[in-house]
């Protein structure tokens, strides 16, 4: 998240990180304030959110990493978020195509009570449209040479 400049920006951190999903969390600072008289998060913010945590859940589902643009991005809000609390989004792929990753995503702050649902579509670009290195910047590794 430190090499994406938004999310440097949000101090996005990474909770967690399995085969079938993830979960990206940012604090809940004054500073992502969307109504400052009832101490509430700009949808912004959450959007920002919801989107880079679908998106990094669409280049983790793929046999080889590639830049994956969002298509689409859809949040149905059910209630605000609030300042001075952590705000979570959990994603995962729901459908790999060959040229569209489809995914979903759930925020929130309290486990039992969510605050937005979202589903992103992101194009594969493939590997002749991937920058050479880019698994290397995302991931930290090297990319391994096919024969």
């Amino acid at each position: 998240m430190s090499l994406i400049p938004h999310c440097k920006q949000l101090n996005m951190q990474v909770e967690f990180v399995c085969e079938t999903y993830l979960v990206l969390s940012i604090e809940g600072e004054e500073r992502f304030l969307g109504n400052a008289q009832e101490g509430l998060i700009h949808g912004g913010v959450l959007s920002v959110l919801m989107d880079s945590a679908c998106g990094s859940a669409a280049v983790i589902a793929l046999p080889e990493p590639e830049v994956c643009p969002t298509v689409d991005l859809r949040l149905d809000h059910y209630r605000a978020a609030k300042v001075g609390k952590k705000i979570y989004c959990r994603a995962q792929v729901t459908h790999l195509a060959k040229q569209i990753v489809f995914t979903e995503g759930l925020i929130w702050q309290d486990e039992d009570k969510p605050i937005a649902k979202g589903t992103g579509t992101f194009m594969r670009l493939g590997a002749e449209r991937t920058p050479k290195g880019f698994a290397e910047h995302i991931f930290g590794r090297v990319e391994e040479k096919k024969v």
